[in-house]
């Protein structure tokens, strides 16, 4: 997010760039500035992480992000996860995304780029195997962000990094996609690679900006450009495209036939 964001205000410097992260409800630390209740700001001090501090379940890695606009990164907190045992599923929804509309609204957003490494928010990934895929916390964010009634971009990063979709599945999404009219097209991150990888130097190999940045160097190797990537994270195993590694997808849901 921080990469497109440089991006996005280099090309429009009339407009008031704003980044953040979606994550789920958790106890805040108190240095976090709360703006509403699901919306909060990190402090002020840049917090550089270590070697060996993968930041899970936790703040840290916004936290040592570059302060942006307004206080940015915002954290946009996702009050219900997707298996939630005492709300139905529509009520996981609505509650989800009156959070996420609440906290747009507070900011005043007019526009989003909805960022994804990955593209499980597309196929919907491994969330609750056997469920229902659309409870996933990156699809009710999208679920939200059309509530919201601004206009937005859904942007796939390295489709497959995450390691939680097939290519066939990744290419099923994709044809949809581009079925209905919603694909945009496929853009290069030759652009915002430096910032990504910078940002993630002190992460472990298997994290998706460091597999971005491997798919750029295999890319003066001699493989062609067919060669599989295995992608092993948390649990999940897939066998992608180098190719598509190096590349994003941009989504208007907007458009269509």
């Amino acid at each position: 997010a921080v990469a497109i964001a440089e991006q996005w205000q280099a090309a429009q410097q009339s407009c008031a760039v704003l980044y953040g992260n979606c994550i789920g409800k958790r106890e805040m630390p108190d240095d976090h500035e709360r703006v509403t209740e699901h919306l909060y700001r990190v402090p002020a001090d840049v917090r550089p992480l270590v070697p060996g501090d993968e930041a899970y379940n936790s703040t840290r890695l916004e936290m040592s992000c570059p302060r942006g606009i307004d206080g940015s990164p915002l954290l946009f907190i996702v009050p219900h996860k997707g298996n939630a045992k005492d709300l139905s599923a529509s009520q996981i929804t609505s509650e989800n995304t009156a959070a996420i509309c609440e906290a747009i609204s507070a900011m005043q957003i007019d526009s989003v780029i909805a960022v994804d490494l990955g593209g499980d928010s597309l196929t919907g990934g491994v969330d609750f195997a056997g469920g229902n895929l659309e409870l996933g916390r990156d699809r009710q964010v999208l679920h939200a962000l059309t509530a919201a009634g601004v206009p937005w971009v859904h942007l796939v990063c390295a489709p497959g990094c995450d390691g939680e979709s097939s290519i066939e599945r990744m290419q099923t999404a994709v044809s949809t996609a581009d079925e209905a009219g919603n694909l945009l097209g496929v853009m290069p991150l030759d652009a915002i690679m430096p910032t990504m990888t910078r940002l993630a130097s002190t992460l472990s190999p298997s994290r998706t900006p460091n597999i971005i940045g491997a798919a750029y160097a295999h890319q003066t190797s001699e493989a062609s450009g067919d060669a599989l990537c295995t992608i092993t994270r948390h649990g999940s195993t897939a066998s992608i495209p180098w190719a598509w590694l190096t590349v994003a997808l941009a989504i208007d849901p907007r458009k269509g036939k």
